[in-house]
């Protein structure tokens, strides 16, 4: 009666090791650690989340100081004040459209490299800057407020 039970055992032990292995062939091969993930635009730190504000050409803070101007910490500081980004842009002689096509000039050109290199189709594309058009737009004409880890910028 022991022997049929560890015959039992090791049958047992078989099955879930091949099943196990199965699953993890299954998967296909995998990228390497320092491989890009996601959609892979982009550059350097961060490459592969996609399009996210402050990234693939700066935080909409970076573009309006550097579209009007003015040092990234007056624009933060006229920001806290209670101003939209279209307001501190006005102020400095620009508009909010000013803003958002430097804001998505970079992006912009990101995709259209995704679209050459066959990574996106250029219907994906145009939603996406769409998109992201939109976005930003509503971020321009709203209140500001800080968000993330606290890089740079704090909400006091």
């Amino acid at each position: 009666m022991k022997k049929w039970q560890f015959m039992i055992s090791v049958a047992v032990a078989m099955v879930a090791v091949l099943s196990l292995s199965v699953a993890a062939f299954a998967q296909g091969p995998q990228p390497g650690v320092g491989a890009p993930q996601g959609m892979g635009i982009g550059r350097g730190p961060g490459a592969g989340y996609g399009f996210r504000f402050g990234l693939n050409g700066g935080s909409l803070v970076d573009v309006t100081a550097e579209v009007t101007g003015v040092g990234v910490q007056d624009v933060a500081a006229e920001l806290r004040a209670g101003k939209t980004f279209a307001e501190v842009a006005t102020a400095h002689g620009k508009t909010a459209g000013d803003l958002v096509n430097a804001f998505l000039a970079n992006r912009q050109a990101a995709l259209k490299q995704s679209v050459a290199d066959g990574r996106l189709t250029q219907a994906v594309a145009d939603t996406m800057l769409s998109t992201m058009k939109a976005n930003v737009e509503q971020h321009v004409n709203g209140t500001w407020q800080p968000r993330g880890m606290g890089y740079r910028f704090s909400a006091q």
